[in-house]
């Protein structure tokens, strides 16, 4: 009986050790991530290289002078390109820095008013408007609500895909974490992407930073075109110790 015992110890240790050791590496994983200073995003995630400004989607707070604006921030929606200008105008009309117009684009996400400081050249703002007939948000920057906006265009496992990484990495969804992993799956009613993200908080002198790390869950209804998220925050890892000055 005693020898059974013992090997039952046995294995129970082993088995411990490695839950410790596999726990150890996703961490160890999630520090290395969290202390890159070059590391955003995994391969294969969709997100826009070598932007010359700053993304702003212009939204329901930025076109109204301020004793008028509420408590409602949803970005705007068009298919009219005159539409999404004269949004713009009003946005720098009510900006505390005026920037005048030197380019025009259009993509089938957007329209983009790209705008320059007068009195800095090195201040560009790239004004942005969605496309009706891609995407029109429902979500409100100053509620916590789960959903997050109708997709109008093809129902394809890529295109849903790129339409959450691009939501993501413009800063729609104001989530700011880098990315870990993503991956999606199409199923009978709807699409199920999810993302692995984390986000670091550096601590003051005597505190330890602290990396939280989230699992994001996107889902778009095939019936309905709306897509939501559940966000919950699935781990604290202490990061590097700040030593007292």
């Amino acid at each position: 009986m005693r020898k059974y015992l013992l090997i039952v110890s046995v294995i129970l240790f082993f088995i411990s050790c490695d839950k410790d050791d596999n726990l150890d590496s996703a961490n160890d994983r999630f520090l290395e991530l969290a202390y890159d200073r070059y590391y955003q995003y995994p391969d294969g995630f969709y997100f826009e290289k070598n932007l010359i400004g700053s993304v702003y989607y212009e939204n329901t707070v930025s076109i109204k002078p301020t004793d008028e604006r509420e408590n409602i921030w949803i970005e705007l929606n068009t298919n009219d390109k005159e539409q999404a200008k004269s949004w713009s105008d009003l946005s720098n009309e009510y900006s505390s820095v005026d920037r005048e117009i030197v380019k025009e684009n259009e993509t089938e996400k957007y329209f983009e008013i790209v705008r320059v400081n007068i009195d800095n050249a090195n201040d560009t703002l790239l004004s942005r408007i969605h496309r009706s007939d891609y995407f029109v948000s429902l979500y409100n920057r100053f509620t916590d609500i789960d959903t997050i906006g109708t997709f109008n265009g093809e129902l394809t496992l890529n295109n849903i895909k790129e339409l959450i990484e691009y939501l993501w990495s413009c800063g729609t969804l104001s989530i700011y974490d880098k990315v870990v992993e993503s991956s999606i799956l199409d199923k009978a009613d709807e699409f199920e992407h999810k993302i692995q993200s984390l986000r670091t908080v550096y601590g003051d002198w005597g505190l330890h930073d602290m990396i939280y790390v989230y699992a994001n869950e996107f889902k778009l209804d095939k019936a309905t075109r709306t897509l939501t998220i559940k966000r919950e925050l699935i781990k604290e890892i202490e990061g590097d110790y700040n030593e007292l000055p």
